[in-house]
């Protein structure tokens, strides 16, 4: 049922002509853009961030934030941030590894 609805969905994309001009179509994907995330070409390609890359670059963000930060009180409330970030990260590898 699942894969039926995806087909329905693209061969409509395809008819309205929503997949047209895409940038790179019909060329080969580069070798090195295949990772273990089938989808990080299509990110890259589109200039945005896979979920887990998104998640990474906040981790960063917030530990240069932490490393800035000088007020005690501020100083817990991003570690509390990275923390939760870390373990949502975490969250989502292992859903991937089982699931995806």
């Amino acid at each position: 049922m699942f894969s039926s609805l995806i087909e329905n969905a693209f061969r409509q994309a395809q008819e309205n002509g929503d997949l047209d001009n895409l940038p790179g179509a019909g060329k080969p994907i580069a070798e090195s853009s295949l990772t273990s995330d089938p989808f990080a070409h299509v990110y890259a390609e589109s200039g945005t961030m896979t979920p887990l890359g998104e998640m990474q670059r906040k981790i960063e963000a917030a530990k240069q934030r932490l490393a800035g930060a000088t007020d005690p009180e501020a100083k817990r409330k991003i570690q509390a941030e990275i923390s939760e970030l870390e373990m949502r990260k975490a969250v989502e590898m292992e859903t991937w590894k089982r699931y995806g």
